[in-house]
């Protein structure tokens, strides 16, 4: 029976013969091969370039497995060079495979080259671990590693479509370089029409507005202003027309001709949604006494109006900066359409305006008209701001006996407290400390389930908390 020892000999004889299987790799070794999952990270240590051998080959390299690495080729030469080829590359592979680091390869010119490599290769040979160098990474932020901001003539020509471009162009116009502003504002003056509507050019636009010099702005202003309805109807370049407006606010010649360029198409930008936005600006902007014209206008297009976000809001400052005696015809008209707009997503807006601060006479109509539709309003997500706005201002004394009252067979009070909308009335009635919530107060301690009841709601739980405090 043989020896332990010899047993040893006789296994690692049999496995010297076998080139063909799996490959034993020492402990020690296989534990220095391996590479967790967790250690690689695809951001620090990105794939390394192909590399192209003799016979448009690709060779690509990667990190060590426990598993020897295989090396593919497909080449054209005959099935005898391809075996000896693949036996070599097998045989470096096997004395390569010790190493703890990356492999490094080089790529070679013939079949010759790599032969004679391998045969300079010595056994147990480490190779040593290449610098890290990858050639593909390119910086290609805006911004410069020292914070300069570099212009070129793709930047110019890329002005409309391009936000990258026009946020590095508009930072160049707030900066002191006087020459770069210049060649930026040559451009944008070529094309100015085209970038007054375009999503980003807008704003590059408008920057040459704020900081250009007054020749710049002078010569934007005639290029655009022969265009103002079209610009005034665009939903970007509408607000490149107010900051023209804000150039010539303070000249009275550039200002009448503005206006006389703009007053044929008051009426039509009444009724765009864009237009309004510019009209709210002349108000904001320009002396109210020469757009009085406007008001007759205004009136025609009240309805349409005040469905608009800036419509109503235009409505709201021309009751605001104008005296009763040039907006009684406009207060009438709104007067019939109060109850609408009370429902309104922006009409509700203008009810809340003439709760504050609008004629004795209109605002005791708009309170009767919510006293009239209180519930209706108080669970409508529109309705709910013009009661609460009531509330502000009259209290909640008028309204408490309707939140006692009985309605579809339950109290007011609990309809609009379990209510999406209703809750919010509910709080502003408990939290305005007015003496007429204590009649309230008195009904809910006697019907204590209801109470529970608003508590245990999705949307009475913070009414529940504040009947609590009482």
């Amino acid at each position: 029976m043989a020896s332990q020892s010899e047993e040893k000999d006789l296994i690692g004889s049999i496995l010297s013969d076998q080139d063909d299987k799996q490959e034993i790799i020492p402990k020690k070794a296989r534990k220095n091969l391996s590479l967790k999952s967790k250690e690689f990270d695809p951001q620090i240590h990105p794939k390394h370039p192909e590399f192209q051998t003799s016979n448009a080959s690709i060779l690509s390299t990667g990190y060590q497995s426990h598993q020897k690495q295989r090396i593919f080729f497909q080449t054209q030469t005959s099935i005898e060079i391809q075996s000896q080829l693949s036996n070599t590359l097998q045989q470096t592979a096997d004395q390569d495979n010790n190493t703890c680091s990356f492999d490094h390869f080089q790529s070679f010119d013939s079949f010759g080259q790599l032969q004679q490599r391998k045969q300079s290769t010595k056994k147990h040979h480490t190779m040593q671990p290449t610098e890290y160098q990858n050639p593909t990474l390119i910086f290609t932020s805006d911004q410069c590693i020292d914070g300069k901001l570099s212009l070129s003539q793709t930047d110019l020509e890329q002005i409309c479509g391009n936000q990258l471009i026009n946020r590095k162009l508009q930072n160049i116009l707030d900066s002191n370089d006087i020459n770069k502003k210049r060649l930026i504002f040559n451009q944008v003056e070529k094309i100015c029409l085209k970038a007054s509507k375009d999503m980003f050019g807008n704003y590059t636009v408008q920057k040459v507005f704020e900081v250009g010099s007054q020749d710049q702005k002078q010569r934007m202003h005639n290029l655009l202003i022969n265009h103002i309805f079209d610009l005034s109807k665009n939903q970007y370049a509408c607000r490149v027309v107010q900051k023209m407006m804000e150039f010539i606010k303070d000249y009275p010649e550039q200002l009448e001709i503005f206006l006389q360029n703009f007053y044929p198409y008051i009426i039509p930008l009444l009724n765009d949604p864009n237009g309004n936005y510019v009209i709210l600006s002349c108000f904001e902007l320009f002396n109210k006494n020469q757009l009085i014209f406007i008001i007759p206008m205004i009136e025609d297009s009240l309805q349409f109006m005040s469905k608009q976000t800036y419509g109503c809001r235009v409505i709201q400052k021309v009751l605001e900066i104008y005296p009763i005696e040039h907006t009684q015809k406009m207060m009438d008209i709104l007067m019939t359409l109060a109850c609408q707009l009370c429902y309104q997503e922006f009409g509700n807006y203008i009810i809340q305006y003439i709760l504050k601060s609008g004629p004795p006479k209109e605002k005791q109509i708009i309170c009767q008209i919510i006293k009239d539709n209180f519930e209706q309003l108080s669970i409508n997500k529109f309705g709910s701001n013009s009661v609460e706005k009531y509330i502000d201002v009259m209290g909640p004394n008028q309204i408490i006996n309707i939140l006692c009252s009985i309605s579809n067979d339950q109290f007011v009070f609990y309809n609009l407290s379990v209510n999406p909308f209703g809750n919010y009335v509910m709080k502003k009635v408990l939290i305005s400390g007015d003496p007429s919530v204590q009649y309230l107060k008195s009904l809910l301690k006697q019907y204590p389930e209801l109470v529970q009841g608003i508590k245990n709601s999705d949307f009475g739980q913070r009414v529940g908390l504040i009947m609590d405090a009482l």
